[in-house]
């Protein structure tokens, strides 16, 4: 574990200050991934209510930073509060009377959620407020703070370096507060109520209660993610990629892909979607070799199609996760006993 630990600063460290910007970029867009993802998790990973409305609270974080900015001078660091407030309210608002229902219900009301958000953020009754279609640019910080360590950070490459550390403080703080709650009561409450929600309620744990105050917590860290996409590009709009329906796909994705239930799994699962988003944007219809034989036949990028079979390949060869293969493989490895004495 010391080990792991140690290499794992190693890499953190090594990211900023020997990458090129592009793939700096590419990691503090992976951190807000992980955070949304690690936001689902708790809901559907280890409470087993099943929520494809994410996005619209991603949305509420990103438009809560960029009007406060915009309209009342907020400093960007303070605008991460008023999100996780908002957001949590809206959150147990919603919860109150969905989770009350159960399954495919469950799944229809929260994506429907997600669909009409955008489209409130459209309406002309409140373009006033969200500038409608059009949505909100130049959000960002005017001049960056300066950082002990990271002393004084400008232009475009300071831009970036300072949004990966951003990014990376929100995650661990983000990672801190699951794994408190994990580890706590409420975390095998969380287990109970998945596992069998009746044999829960006769164990003394307050059902409702409970699944609401932690659908109102991942609102409010997803919310998060959405105002640290919102500074690093600056921009929001309802057609955003993961504003929309997509967002909540794609969140859901990265945690089936790492691992739902886990508490490393979003992490895993965001570093691999945004390796293999990158990776296969790159290719074109003019590829040579493998890439070139197996998919010349199409007049489009084959980008989409390459990572819909990787994930296939994912999902039939590590159906519980990349985190369950590779436990699976550690297992063969490596067995740790405890001490007896």
């Amino acid at each position: 574990r010391v080990v792991g630990v140690l290499v794992l600063a190693v890499f953190i460290v090594y990211i900023p200050t020997q990458s090129e910007t592009a793939r700096i970029g590419q990691f503090a867009s992976a951190f807000t991934l992980i955070i949304a993802a690690m936001s689902l998790n708790l809901v559907l990973g280890y409470t087993g209510q099943i929520s494809i409305g994410h996005s619209a609270f991603f949305g509420i974080g990103g438009y809560t930073g960029a009007i406060l900015i915009r309209d009342h001078g907020w400093s960007p660091g303070y605008t991460f509060y008023a999100a996780a407030i908002i957001a949590f309210i809206v959150g147990c608002l919603i919860a109150m009377p969905v989770l009350r229902i159960r399954g495919a219900y469950l799944a229809l009301v929260t994506l429907a959620v997600a669909v009409l958000f955008p489209t409130l953020l459209r309406w002309k009754k409140l373009e006033w407020l969200t500038d409608g279609a059009k949505g909100i640019d130049s959000v960002k910080y005017d001049e960056l703070p300066v950082w002990p360590i990271l002393g004084e950070l400008k232009g475009r490459d300071g831009r970036a370096v300072f949004a990966y550390w951003l990014g990376l403080l929100v995650l661990v703080i983000t990672f801190v507060i699951c794994r408190g709650l994990i580890k706590s009561r409420v975390g095998r409450s969380l287990i109970a109520i998945r596992d069998n929600e009746t044999a829960a309620a006769v164990m003394g744990v307050n059902v409702t209660r409970t699944k609401v105050l932690i659908f109102g917590i991942s609102a409010s860290m997803c919310a998060l993610a959405g105002v640290l996409s919102t500074l690093s590009t600056g921009v929001v709009t309802p057609d955003g990629q993961y504003v929309t329906l997509l967002g909540s796909i794609i969140f859901l994705l990265i945690m089936v892909v790492g691992g739902a239930g886990t508490l490393s799994g979003p992490i895993i699962g965001g570093l691999v979607y945004v390796w293999l988003d990158n990776t296969t944007r790159g290719l074109g219809t003019d590829s040579k070799g493998v890439i070139g034989f197996l998919f010349g036949w199409t007049d489009q990028s084959p980008a989409t199609l390459i990572l819909g079979l990787a994930l296939i390949l994912i999902m039939l060869f590590a159906p519980t996760g990349l985190v369950g293969l590779m436990r699976k493989i550690g297992r063969r490895i490596v067995i740790i006993e405890r001490r007896s004495h």
